[in-house]
């Protein structure tokens, strides 16, 4: 759960596998420019962040002492 580890080929996000969430969409920035984040979005519409956070760019709350999020949380909007 480490941002700052190069990953060089896609890994499964075990997490919401064991949810199972059919993951329909990724979306992810590119650390070069950004603080690396990701967006999944599953077949139900349910809309999943997780990376940095610090610039509120997550669309959820952290705690005043996380700036990321290392597993994906579901995001309070509404995509039906």
């Amino acid at each position: 759960a480490n941002r700052h580890v190069n990953v060089l080929s896609p890994e499964l996000v075990t997490s919401l596998k064991q949810a199972n969430k059919k993951v329909v969409q990724i979306s992810l920035t590119n650390s070069i420019y950004w603080n690396a984040h990701t967006f999944a979005l599953t077949d139900s519409g349910g809309l999943y962040a997780f990376g940095a956070g610090d610039k509120g760019q997550l669309g959820t709350t952290l705690m005043a002492h996380q700036s990321e999020r290392d597993s994906p949380e579901l995001v309070d909007l509404d995509l039906t």
